[in-house]
């Protein structure tokens, strides 16, 4: 017997962000911040940094549907500024996007 984990921690991460990605474009930012939470604490540190980003930014989106924009500003400029180093794309994710689109939301 093998002390293997199945799925590998880095499918599982990739497929963590992947989830979130798709619950960001359709909005469904607590589903989104839902499906990252096994990629925060797991994967290298490029990766948990890019979750944690996503998070901020699942909880900018949340925040501006609750109508808490002094927070959703906040939590997208902290999704921004981890972010960064990994624009526009990261593991297949469209990270610019992303940031574009609930950019979008707050800012219009």
């Amino acid at each position: 017997m093998s002390d293997e984990e199945w799925p590998p921690r880095e499918a599982r991460v990739r497929a963590a962000l992947w989830d979130a990605e798709r619950r960001l474009l359709d909005r469904e930012y607590v589903a989104a911040a839902a499906a990252l939470a096994n990629a925060l604490d797991a994967g290298d540190a490029d990766s948990r940094e890019v979750a944690r980003g996503l998070h901020h930014l699942a909880a900018a989106g949340y925040r501006q549907q609750t109508g808490e924009r002094p927070r959703a500003l906040r939590q997208l400029a902290h999704a921004r500024r981890r972010l960064a180093p990994f624009l526009p794309l990261y593991e297949e994710v469209e990270l610019g996007s992303l940031l574009d689109l609930v950019a979008g939301e707050l800012e219009s």
